[in-house]
């Protein structure tokens, strides 16, 4: 019989468990913390290379948390992270500016010295730009294994494939869109500029601002649809595929037994298993700190409102990007969902009513023609952290801590990273040879 198939039977609180003996084998009984976006994604890909999954989340289902209601776009485009130079003096300013895309609160800052030290010493030209070349070579894998579990499984997101509209409001605008996108085209990226009558003529319903657009940059590669939905349907897949997953069963603690990690503690149990993936977004950092690894992925708070569309007689048909407002606008079927701040508040989860109202004027300026009567009607406003690395880079890997492996970090790119990032961690994992460079998302950065 061969070792693969060899396990030792234990129990621990009444719970039985599987443990692979050590030897020349394959298949793993994975432990996965998570079910969002980055969980899911690692458990359908893990299970198909053959190893046994289960999948602990802590409330009742999947991507209710920081997968629910995000942007929606599947955007290679926009692989730079946040830190881009200059930005500390763009927090600095939003400590007095109420309306700033990114807000600072002073609240949480004590907690937050080290991970923002580390944010800002990534901030220069040269990390920034390398950070967002690594990116992109995630995102571009990642959106290609989307597209092809979409299809072999035949999921329904509303999924929109008409690229995506950067908007520009000036020459300026223009230019440097152009300059960023520049650096990524051996890479691969594909891009169009577009003078004002050509992005009236892909996006009419602009025509509200038309006289305050220069143009746009248009990048037909990228996607978008409903995170959420795509999880949903990928988790029940992977679910019939033989995942289990155990809703409402938070995990408190790691074990450790000498550097190895041996299973997990939750609130009514513990179970063993050899091979462990925290996937648990903004939280990871929380189980990693009493192991000694100090993981520098603290939370930034996204907002988002989801509009309905029905009663339009002519809807927006393309996702589009606005450089001067930092927003996004993405249809989603009959529905509109606008993302576009970001608050640096550790972990208040607070709805605040001045970042709900900033978003209702984004609206106001981007389609004034209908804005009156999209927000007259239902209104679905929603805050989530986003689990933000500080070298805008996600960690994927197997950490110092034997049998623990990674799958965060992803910030603004989550949905777009998501199921590169587990092919990417199931070829590490068999020791296969990798899709793309490793070096810039492993683990050993902690």
């Amino acid at each position: 019989m061969s070792l693969a198939f060899i396990r030792i039977a234990t129990k621990f609180k009444g719970k039985p468990v599987c443990r692979i003996l050590e030897g020349d084998v394959r298949r793993r009984e994975i432990i996965i913390i998570g079910a969002g976006l980055a969980g899911v994604s690692a458990a359908w890909t893990l299970a198909r290379h053959g190893h046994a999954v289960t999948v602990l989340d802590a409330l009742e289902g999947p991507a209710l948390e920081t997968s629910f209601a995000n942007a929606g776009a599947l955007t290679p485009s926009e692989p730079e992270p946040w830190n881009q130079p200059g930005v500390a003096g763009q927090l600095i300013a939003s400590l007095f500016d109420p309306a700033a895309a990114m807000k600072l609160r002073l609240a949480p800052l004590p907690g937050l010295i080290g991970w923002g030290l580390r944010f800002l010493r990534n901030s220069t030209h040269k990390r920034h730009a390398a950070a967002s070349q690594a990116n992109f070579a995630l995102s571009r894998y990642s959106l290609a294994q989307t597209q092809a579990v979409r299809d072999e499984l035949r999921l329904e997101f509303d999924n929109l494939r008409r690229g995506t509209l950067k908007l520009c409001r000036t020459p300026a605008a223009i230019e440097a869109s152009i300059l960023a996108a520049d650096r990524l085209v051996p890479l691969g990226l594909r891009y169009e500029v577009l003078d004002r009558e050509q992005t009236l003529a892909l996006e009419p319903q602009l025509a509200g601002i038309a006289g305050k657009i220069a143009g746009a940059i248009q990048f037909p590669d990228d996607e978008s649809g409903d995170a959420h939905r795509f999880t949903t349907a990928l988790a029940a897949a992977a679910q019939d595929a033989g995942v289990v997953f155990e809703w409402q069963t938070r995990v408190v603690e790691l074990m450790d037994r000498g550097g190895q990690i041996i299973g997990v503690r939750t609130e009514t149990e513990e179970i063993e298993t050899d091979t462990i993936v925290l996937a648990a977004g903004h939280t990871a950092w929380s189980l990693l700190k009493p192991l000694g690894l100090h993981l520098p992925v603290r939370p930034v708070k996204g907002y988002s409102l989801t509009l309905d569309m029905t009663g339009l007689d002519a809807r927006p048909g393309i996702p589009v990007f606005d450089e001067a407002l930092h927003t996004i606008m993405t249809p989603m079927g009959e529905r509109l969902r606008i993302a576009g701040t970001a608050e640096i508040a550790g972990n208040d989860k607070r709805l605040r009513t001045e970042r709900v109202e900033n978003l209702k004027s984004l609206v106001r300026a981007i389609y004034p023609q209908f804005a009156d009567q999209l927000l007259a009607g239902e209104i679905n406003a929603w805050a989530g952290f986003r689990p933000m690395s500080a070298d805008g880079r996600p960690f994927i890997g197997e950490t110092r801590a034997r049998g623990l492996w990674l799958t965060t970090g992803h910030g603004h790119l989550g949905w777009t990273q998501a199921m590169g990032s587990a092919g990417l961690l199931a070829a590490l994992m068999d020791r296969e040879t990798t899709p793309v460079d490793p070096k810039p998302f492993a683990a050993s950065r902690i």
